[in-house]
């Protein structure tokens, strides 16, 4: 996918997160899901953090060499069992639920509705640069929004199975979100547990 392939990716899906919130009921912002402790309205505070988080990330423009070379190689330096992703696992269920009583509905829904896509609307200006990934990293523009698909996805699956949904996801995002996932694990262990040659535990690559 090219930048702009991407970058519409992102966009349509936060739409679909976006008509989501519009159509809740009360009843279903408080039902459970099945990420431990967080009901929907806490899911839906963890999901917007993103297109809050990337109105950021276009102005962290910086010329200077990535320090990984993809997504994925980030992402598996994230999930390594001392890495950010395991250190940072409570405080960001924490704060998930803090966002999550801290904003209205029609606070959280803006994010994917309007800043997001502002944010997207600046990203295309900036075309194929490098930005400092909120201090973990340095990493081209279009690996970063590769994130944000895979976030919106994994977790849009997540919003439509508590919602007793089936699963509903633009093809696009499952296709990269899928890509991504795949390029995170070791390529030979991932060929032979795919086609039933090894007894390897691959999964989860992401948690």
């Amino acid at each position: 996918m090219t930048i702009e392939d991407r970058l519409t990716t992102l966009d349509t899906l936060w739409s679909v997160w976006a008509e989501h919130g519009r159509a809740f009921t009360d009843e279903q912002w408080c039902r459970p899901t099945r990420l431990g402790t967080w009901d929907v309205r806490s899911l839906y505070a963890h999901a917007g953090s993103w297109p809050f988080a990337f109105t950021s990330l276009v102005d962290r423009v910086r010329d200077a060499e990535p320090t990984h070379p993809t997504a994925a190689a980030l992402l598996r330096d994230f999930n390594t069992p001392d890495g950010v992703a395991n250190r940072g696992r409570d405080r960001t269920a924490a704060g998930a639920r803090e966002d999550a009583a801290t904003y209205s509905t029609a606070q959280m829904i803006e994010q994917f509705a309007s800043a997001g896509p502002r944010a997207i609307a600046t990203a295309r200006q900036l075309g194929p640069i490098a930005v400092d990934y909120f201090g973990y990293a340095i990493l081209r523009l279009d690996e970063a929004v590769s994130i944000g698909i895979m976030e919106a996805t994994v977790h849009l699956l997540d919003l439509q199975r508590a919602l007793g949904q089936p699963p509903n996801v633009p093809p696009d995002g499952l296709a990269h979100t899928t890509e991504l996932l795949a390029g995170m694990a070791p390529p030979v262990d991932f060929i032979e547990a795919a086609t039933g040659r090894s007894s390897v535990q691959l999964f989860p690559v992401l948690t």
